[in-house]
Formats: C-alpha cells, sequence, structure tokens
C-alpha cells in the first residue's frame, strides 16, 4: 500500500499539532483505517518524527486517535525516547568538566540537544549523536588525545572529524561548523573569528547556516528528512529576537547559498507550518519539489527505496551513489550551484586519486 496524498496530508497535520501546540481547524485526511495508522507510524519512524507525531495525536477527537494496540506500542517507543534523551543531557552536564580541565579545550555543542531546546517538548525529538566543535584541527586533536586518555577508542576520519563512544552515546568531533566546498579557506577564516568569540553553541546566524547547509549536505549527497527540516523551523522561531535577518540574508549571498535557502524556508512555512514572520527574509520559491523528495529519501535517505540495496562491491557501490546523487541534481545545482560543483569536482578529484594510488600499489 503506498503513502497516498491523503496519508500525507494527514501526517503533516499530526507533525504541526505536535510541533506548535495547535489543533488545527481542517484537520484533513482523517478519519483512518487501523492499517493507515500503522503506515502514519512507520512513515513517522522512517522520517525520526515519532515523538512529534504522537503529541499531534494527542489534540485529535478520541474518536480520531490509532487503535490502542498501536497506540500502547508508540507510548512504549516514546518513554524509551525519552529515556535516550535524558541519557544524553546526563553526558552534556559532565562535558564542561571534562574539556574545562586546564589546559580547557573550549568548544560548542552543534545541533542535536541545543536545538531540542526550542522545542514544545525537547525530550520528543529523536536525538542522533553529540556534535561538538572545536574551532580548528588542532584543537580538535587535543580533545581526542583527552578522551583517549579516559581509555576510550577515538575513530579518526577526514578533515579532523573523529567518533567514540562515552557511556553508550556516540559524541563526533569537528574542526568545522559550516559544511560548505566553495571559498573553503574565507569560510573557516569566518568560523575562526565566530569561534572566538565563546559561547557554548554557535551564535544565532552560526546557527541557521550551520543548519541549513548540513541539509543541503545530505540532500547532495544522501537525503533529508523532515526531523531537520523540523530542526531548521524551531530554531529560527526560537531565536528570532537574536537572529541579525540582514547577516544572515548577507552571509547567504556571500555564500552562494541564498536561493537555497528560499526554497528551504518556503518549504518551512508551507508544509511545516512555521508562521511568515519569522522567515529571515521574503522567499517567493514553489517547495513542491524539495519536499516530494523528503517523501521519498527520509532521514539521511536510510528509508530511499527508489534504488534498492547497494550492491556488493567498489565500483558497483560507487555507481549506485552516483544514481542517488544525480537523482538529486535538478534540485541542488539549480537552487545551490556553487556547492553541487565544487562537492561533485572534490568527490571526483577524491576518486581519481584513488585509482591511481591503488594502481601505484
Amino acid at each position: 500500500m503506498s503513502f497516498t496524498q491523503r496519508l500525507k496530508q494527514a501526517f503533516l497535520v499530526l507533525l504541526r499539532q505536535g510541533l506548535w501546540g495547535r489543533k488545527e481547524v481542517e484537520q484533513t485526511g482523517f478519519p483512518l483505517t487501523p492499517e493507515e495508522w500503522t503506515q502514519i507510524y512507520e512513515m513517522s519512524v522512517k522520517q525520526t518524527v515519532q515523538g512529534i507525531v504522537y503529541d499531534g495525536i494527542g489534540l485529535l477527537p478520541k474518536e480520531q486517535q490509532p487503535p490502542r494496540s498501536l497506540l500502547v506500542q508508540w507510548t512504549i517507543a516514546i518513554d524509551q525516547l525519552e529515556r535516550m534523551n535524558r541519557q544524553q543531557n546526563a553526558l552534556l552536564s559532565v562535558l564542561p568538566q571534562l574539556f574545562g580541565q586546564e589546559p580547557a579545550i573550549p568548544y560548542q555543542v552543534l545541533k542535536g540537544q541545543g536545538i531540542a531546546a526550542f522545542y514544545r517538548k525537547p525530550l520528543h525529538r529523536l536525538c542522533g549523536d553529540i556534535d561538538l566543535y572545536f574551532g580548528n584541527e588542532e584543537q580538535t586533536e587535543k580533545a581526542n588525545q583527552r578522551i583517549e586518555a579516559l581509555g576510550a577508542k577515538v575513530e579518526r576520519g577526514r578533515d579532523g572529524e573523529s567518533n567514540y563512544l562515552l557511556n553508550g552515546v556516540l559524541i563526533e568531533h569537528h574542526a568545522h561548523l559550516i559544511d560548505l566546498h566553495y571559498q573553503k579557506k574565507e569560510l573557516q577564516q569566518w568560523e575562526a573569528e565566530r569561534f572566538q568569540q565563546g559561547g557554548r553553541v554557535p551564535d544565532p546566524v552560526a546557527n541557521h547556516l550551520l543548519l541549513s547547509t548540513h541539509i543541503l549536505k545530505h540532500l547532495v549527497n544522501e537525503g533529508i528528512g523532515l526531523r531537520q527540516l523540523c530542526d531548521a523551523a524551531m530554531a529560527l522561531v526560537g531565536l528570532s529576537e537574536k537572529t541579525d535577518k540582514q547577516e544572515l540574508e548577507q552571509l547567504s549571498r556571500r555564500w552562494h547559498i541564498f536561493r537555497w535557502n528560499q526554497l528551504l524556508y518556503a518549504l518551512l512555512v508551507k508544509y511545516i507550518g512555521m508562521p511568515k514572520e519569522y522567515l529571515p527574509f521574503p522567499t517567493t520559491v514553489n517547495p513542491d519539489k524539495l519536499m516530494d523528495e523528503v517523501w521519498e529519501s527520509g532521514n539521511f535517505g536510510h528509508g530511499d527505496e527508489r534504488f534498492g540495496n547497494r550492491p556488493e562491491g567498489k565500483w558497483k557501490s560507487k555507481w549506485h551513489t552516483w544514481k542517488i546523487v544525480s537523482n538529486k541534481l535538478h534540485l541542488s545545482a539549480v537552487y545551490a550551484p556553487h556547492e553541487t560543483w565544487h562537492w561533485l569536482t572534490g568527490l571526483i578529484g577524491f576518486r581519481i586519486k584513488e585509482m591511481l594510488t591503488h594502481e601505484q600499489k
């Protein structure tokens, strides 16, 4: 059974009700059959917004709510979600002491629990890993070594990124803030200046740019889900009074992501229910095609069924990746051409270097 247009409308009603805590006048798509409620639940898991949709159900008339058996299953899942969030919050409370020991290593918390604070019910936002930003690669390596001194195994990746498990929670260290490949040196200089201003989280403008470019990165590379879009909306609302909207527009133009941000913010208004007064700048872009991609791909592309499972074999796997990437070029190349071009050329250059290194070996 496909996820029909009527189910999509019903799903978004529940999502918006859960996000904003307001009963919608037109609750389009209801009532639902037990089978359709199962589909709603499965889509909420695919999009990693099961906690928000669950909250939206509470604003439905009782006769329109899910069957009791599904509601009990859903409630158990939300209880587990709350426990996961409390575990992360407990770990976050320890980090200032861990990295504050002399010599102190300054850091900022990215996305995740910092954004969850803007939600009506922060414990109902599905938590992923904990992302920490240390300003540059040298400071990131110092943080890695401090963690290793505790006995944890740190896995190092490219561009100064690393990850490890601490008390069962995945933590990632980042040397850079903004996910852009265009004008990288100039961007990193700007990041360094912002980081030096301090703060446990990035300043409002940096936070908005971080969220929008992170969504763009996953659109180009894998896929995006509704949780990431909800984060962007809640941050725009929660940080509205502190955001320098003129600076946000100027930087969006400077980094050549202005049209992308217009597309993203238009979607937040039309589908996520963000009031127009929270738009940092005007937009008349039609976000329907982007929303179609969201329905198909799901969180980080994990729910995308259009291309089948990733095949065995190195080159078959790479061709599979190319099919996914090329399918989204009608969006990324139109609304973020600079980033799309530099990301693609960088990827191709990396693959060529990989091939030459393999041949030499």
